[in-house]
């Protein structure tokens, strides 16, 4: 068997046609959505590490594919997750031109976005405080160091004057005991 046989491109559940097809979440992956604004943050935070992600302008939101059961339990403001017993209208591959639902970022053969990563970075754009009961490796996507998964940044940058948001190290380590500097 060979490694084009065990991750076909494009994957199966991609429709071959014009028009997008419902499948079923919980098979090959969970959706997770948010919408425009925080949506596009959090791909341009994830840059290279973000999986396929599908637009839906009608709805005005995107949607990241993730390992089945990966977000179950994420709470977070403005967050949608699907999972086993829901369905996504998945695009084709090449949608026409005037199609509302089409790939921001295209499925390849690694479709699947890491989930502590994207729970990191919309942990970070949504403001909200991180579940250590969900995601027990979360570090916080202002960590410049790569020193692993969800780490994007390494070093925490100090909080601007009068801003509201509150930038915090991450546990991970690479920020010296107790995740600080």
């Amino acid at each position: 068997m060979t490694s084009a046989s065990l991750n076909p491109y494009p994957p199966p559940w991609v429709p071959s046609g014009d028009l997008p097809q419902p499948y079923p979440c919980g098979v090959e992956w969970d959706a997770v959505s948010v919408g425009f604004v925080d949506g596009y943050r959090v791909v341009g935070m994830l840059g290279q590490r973000s999986g396929a992600v599908i637009e839906d302008a009608e709805g005005g939101r995107v949607t990241w594919l993730v390992k089945p059961g990966a977000a179950g339990g994420w709470c977070l403001p403005g967050v949608a997750v699907r999972g086993l017993g829901l369905r996504l209208l998945v695009p084709p591959l090449t949608p026409p031109k005037t199609a509302i639902l089409r790939w921001a970022v295209r499925p390849g053969t690694g479709f699947l976005t890491c989930h502590t990563a994207l729970y990191g970075a919309l942990v970070y754009v949504t403001g909200a405080r991180p579940d250590p009961r969900v995601v027990s490796t979360y570090t916080s996507p202002e960590c410049l160091t790569n020193g692993h998964e969800a780490c994007t940044k390494g070093e925490v940058r100090p909080t601007p004057p009068g801003c509201g948001v509150v930038e915090e190290p991450c546990g991970c380590g690479c920020h010296g005991a107790g995740g600080g500097r």
